[in-house]
């Protein structure tokens, strides 16, 4: 049963956060640049895509499961225009670096770097909500979104760990919502910066909140198979 901490209702236990009726499986970056062979990552040579190979496939399961729990779920799409007029001097600049390109193209908006990968490919109801900034509620109607649908919770899945993931946990935090992470369904193409993050996301969460995707799938199958 939930906590009644100074008048309010505060949950702590995996099963009471994960309440699909309160509960949004929030789904970043997944795209081809960042996810597939032949996207702008795979192309680095200091990426290592076989992390984000296997998040793929568990968030393709918790995929499922959500659906087939009623679990409300939300798709944040990295979004560049090809003369990138929504990214500023400074983020552009990062964003060279990164590349290591002068005239970087990534997230394209319509191309196919942009499209979300076929294993986990959004259904027809469910939304898509472009972002142009690490943290997916920045400037989008994310935060709307989930309170017009009496949303508490916010599992975050997705890449890369240690960027547009730890923003958007960030962002969910300074929104008030509860977060859950299935460190399984979240991945980088730098372990190291994967780990990392991880610590980073341990410090700022619950203990519940940190867990895999076979727990929180438990989880709803007890709440929908009693």
């Amino acid at each position: 049963m939930p906590r009644i901490v100074f008048g309010k209702e505060v949950l702590t236990a995996l099963g009471e956060l994960v309440l699909p009726q309160h509960t949004a499986l929030v789904v970043v970056d997944v795209q081809n640049d960042f996810c597939s062979p032949g996207g702008c990552f795979a192309r680095l040579e200091s990426s290592n895509m076989e992390m984000t190979e296997s998040c793929i496939d568990k968030l393709a399961g918790l995929l499922a499961e959500a659906r087939r729990a009623g679990t409300m779920i939300i798709y944040i799409q990295h979004t560049n225009h090809p003369n990138y007029i929504y990214r500023a001097a400074p983020s552009l600049a990062w964003l060279i670096e990164s590349l290591d390109s002068n005239s970087p193209q990534i997230c394209i908006d319509g191309g196919w770097g942009h499209q979300i990968v076929d294993a986990v490919k959004p259904l027809a109801n469910e939304r898509i909500i472009k972002k142009h900034r690490h943290n997916g509620f920045m400037g989008t109607e994310l935060d709307m979104l989930l309170r017009s649908n009496g949303i508490k919770t916010v599992i975050v899945t997705g890449v890369a760990t240690e960027r547009c993931v730890l923003a958007t946990i960030c962002g969910a935090i300074a929104h008030d919502y509860y977060v859950v992470v299935p460190t399984d369904c979240v991945a980088s193409p730098s372990v190291e910066m994967h780990k990392a993050a991880l610590s980073v996301i341990c410090a700022n969460l619950l203990k519940e909140g940190v867990t895999d995707s076979i727990q929180i799938i438990n989880a709803w199958r007890e709440i929908i198979d009693g």
